[in-house]
């Protein structure tokens, strides 16, 4: 499961104080059967297409890479570039994994 809609289904089971597990039983593929609980109807769909939409609204632009030649030229070391472009692939997959976009 994604961090995004992990997050989203943690937040819904908090505000209708619902099991966790009631929230994700709900689940089908990539939408939510309408459920009814405490005499109110819930529909997760509209939620989980808000709360998309807000992530899917930020975009983050990323640190530009660090090529060797301009590694060396700052008085690191190739190196520093290699680790700098593993962080950035690293940092780039978190901040995708909770659905928020990252500029290229």
């Amino acid at each position: 499961m994604d961090e995004s809609r992990k997050q989203f289904e943690e937040y819904v089971a908090k505000k209708l104080r619902l099991p966790f597990e009631m929230i994700t039983e709900a689940r089908n593929g990539d939408r939510y059967f309408a459920f009814s609980s405490m005499d109110i109807r819930h529909s997760l769909n509209e939620w989980w297409t808000l709360w998309q939409a807000s992530r899917s609204a930020i975009e983050i632009t990323a640190p530009k890479f660090i090529d060797s030649r301009e590694a060396l030229a700052k008085g690191f070391t190739v190196d520093y570039s290699n680790g700098f472009g593993d962080g950035m692939d690293a940092y780039e997959e978190n901040i995708r994994a909770v659905g928020v976009k990252v500029k290229e």
